[in-house]
């Protein structure tokens, strides 16, 4: 059993990932949250019905009659989870609805690093609203004066030159589609393309950051893949965008924003 004990600290984490960095150490940082959990736990956990399977699958723009495409996705996703350098995990205070079943789901996988942070380590690398730059001296040393490759349905190169680094390669994500599934669909071309974007830019990237969903996890694993470095940090990047109604966590930043005297 994985309990917070074995859920390493952020600052231990970013040792670690700037070490990576420096070191030129192929190496992935995922998260997996609760609709990893449903995709991967679906027809293996009886906690998992197809209704919040449907659901993961339509807002992760994915046809709900393309079961190839569903099989890579769950197949990618255990290598992913698998091979990662450190992973996200839900630490025992959070594990309510979906990460109650934490234990169930790590014991789906055979997790070779054995090494796991705490999965909101991400919220280290939110910009908070005017201003320019990452709040967090760590997460801001880690994507500062580098050459980066972005995942994300955003560019954000603004915000890149203001920690002096370089977009070297934006490969763009679809907008997530709403509940009713409406929007465009991920299609196993649009994967392959990637994956040639990836390795073709890999060697000129210091480090990838990836904002892109279940699949940002695919991503990771196929940059590791590549000799590359990629770190999972998910909805942060919709702040860098001035965008804060994505996610609970952000909406309450820009609610406490408007009372805090650190903001200029």
């Amino acid at each position: 059993m994985v309990n917070s004990n074995n859920i390493l600290e952020n600052s231990d984490l970013f040792d670690i990932i700037n070490k990576s960095i420096k070191n030129r150490i192929p190496s992935s940082f995922i998260r997996k949250g609760d609709g990893e959990n449903i995709v991967i736990g679906y027809n293996r956990l009886k906690e998992i019905d197809y209704k919040q399977y449907k659901r993961i699958i339509r807002i992760m723009n994915i046809k709900l009659k393309n079961r190839s495409l569903q099989q890579f996705i769950i197949d990618e996703l255990f290598s992913a989870f698998n091979n990662c350098n450190v992973l996200g995990i839900s630490k025992i205070e959070q594990r309510y609805n979906f990460w109650a079943i934490e234990n169930n789901i790590l014991e789906l996988l055979n997790f070779d690093s054995n090494q796991y942070c705490d999965m909101n380590f991400h919220m280290d690398f939110v910009k908070y609203p005017r201003e320019n730059k990452i709040r967090n001296e760590v997460a801001r040393e880690i994507i500062s004066n580098k050459n980066l490759g972005i995942i994300s349905c955003f560019n954000v190169k603004d915000i890149l030159f203001h920690h002096n680094s370089k977009l070297v390669k934006w490969i763009k994500m679809p907008i997530q589609n709403n509940l009713f599934g409406f929007g465009y669909k991920i299609t196993l071309d649009f994967y392959y393309n990637a994956f040639s974007e990836i390795k073709k830019h890999n060697d000129k990237i210091d480090v990838w950051l990836i904002g892109a969903g279940i699949h940002g996890k695919i991503f990771c694993n196929q940059i590791k893949k590549n000799n590359g470095i990629a770190i999972d940090i998910g909805s942060a990047i919709d702040s860098w965008k001035n965008i804060y109604n994505s996610r609970g966590y952000l909406k309450k930043i820009i609610k406490n924003s408007k009372f805090d005297n650190n903001i200029i």
